[in-house]
């Protein structure tokens, strides 16, 4: 019977990370001409945006499950295709209704894809010596800077709906390749009667452990936030180009990869409780300090705001980048449940607090005149998620 060596296991692995970060960040960096598209207000179009969660909630009650019984080949590439129509069709339209529809839609695709790929990653660990999920997700941080490089590139150059429409085709077929040449060791339907989880079991079996979702929320939502108001705020509040306001999006990224990449050398060093009850309060507070620099530099001198600006981000990606794997991580660990239904669970406690402060965040934004306010917000959070630090303690 064909198999796959480790090394070969790690690198699809990381190819399946890279290119779903590429899939479905390529048009983050493009929001800007989106929102014009639609000709809606910041609030308008911050609260558009987060229906995303509608899709994605359904995606998490369900594809844990999905997973456990017809395992993780299926459920990955059906998820790629939805999330290919979808993005196609949502940098066309002009239309609310329908940019409501496929973001549903996407939102849905990228969840199921989000939980197969991390119970994959869950499993492969078994076998594949120094895989980490820190690694994996630096790999996914990797491909969205990647992402956001190109699109600041070619912004001015190629269309929005050809270059985001084209990408995710592409982006398809390498999942498509990626995911065959993985199958002989993919996780399989689960054929025990014994683990078996029909899906009537859907909310009995539902286990909230609070401590670690909320550690999750806090850190992760400036991460969010970046990405849904980095562009923007660079072009809107600093007045720079729309080449030049991906740049806070890019060096977040670039601060979160390195976080990342290096977790298994800061965790050799340092316990991961006090690493991360660190990141938080220095991420936190240097954001809001240097944003609130950057607020306050005379429109005259945009291009030293727009620096401010940046370094900003970097703290943020700094802070934020340990986070999200170390929780799950941490989720993982201490439930005896399978862990694409673990992914799952968390995701939709998740999920449904991200959709109502994301429009918090949009709304703020649009009462008080002021993104920099708004995204106070999601920095506050960062700063809270070191006191919930003891949730990632190993014993």
């Amino acid at each position: 019977m064909k198999t796959v060596s480790p090394k070969v296991e790690d690198a699809l692995l990381q190819v399946l990370f890279f290119v779903f970060a590429i899939f479905i960040m390529a048009w983050v960096p493009r929001f800007p001409e989106v929102k014009a598209n639609l000709g809606l207000s910041n609030g308008q179009f911050g609260t558009l945006i987060s229906t995303g969660t509608l899709g994605a909630l359904g995606s998490l009650f369900f594809t844990g499950h999905i997973v456990h019984k017809f395992g993780t080949k299926v459920v990955l590439l059906a998820n790629a295709t939805l999330m290919t129509v979808a993005l196609s069709s949502i940098v066309q339209t002009k239309s609310s209704t329908l940019f409501l529809f496929f973001n549903i839609i996407l939102g849905w695709g990228i969840s199921g894809f989000h939980i197969a790929v991390n119970a994959q990653a869950f499993d492969s660990m078994n076998r594949v010596k120094d895989l980490t999920i820190s690694k994996l997700h630096g790999i996914w941080a990797l491909g969205a800077l990647a992402t956001s490089i190109i699109s600041a590139l070619v912004v001015n150059h190629i269309g929005l709906a050809l270059h985001v429409g084209g990408l995710s085709i592409a982006m398809w077929l390498l999942i498509f390749i990626s995911v065959n040449h993985l199958s002989p060791i993919l996780m399989k339907a689960n054929e025990d009667k014994e683990e078996h989880l029909p899906l009537r079991t859907l909310f009995s079996s539902f286990r909230v452990d609070w401590l670690v979702s909320g550690g999750l929320l806090c850190a992760v939502f400036l991460e969010f936030s970046t990405g849904d108001w980095s562009a923007i705020f660079a072009k809107e509040r600093i007045g720079v180009n729309a080449g030049l306001a991906a740049l806070p999006y890019i060096f977040f990224m670039i601060a979160m990869i390195t976080g990342r990449l290096g977790a298994n050398r800061i965790t050799q060093r340092f316990h991961i409780h006090h690493t991360v009850r660190f990141l938080a309060l220095v991420g936190g507070f240097g954001f809001l300090a240097f944003l609130t620099i950057a607020v306050h530099i005379p429109a005259s001198h945009k291009h030293i705001a727009l620096a401010a600006t940046c370094i900003a981000f970097i703290f943020a990606g700094a802070g934020s980048s340990l986070m999200a794997p170390t929780f799950y991580t941490a989720g993982n660990r201490r439930s005896s449940l399978p862990s694409a239904v673990v992914v799952g669970q968390m995701g939709v406690i998740n999920n449904s607090a991200v959709f109502i402060l994301k429009a918090c965040v949009a709304w703020t934004a649009q009462f008080t005149g002021s993104l920099a306010i708004a995204l106070t917000i999601p920095a506050a959070m960062l700063i809270s998620a070191a006191f919930f630090a003891r949730a990632v303690k190993v014993d």
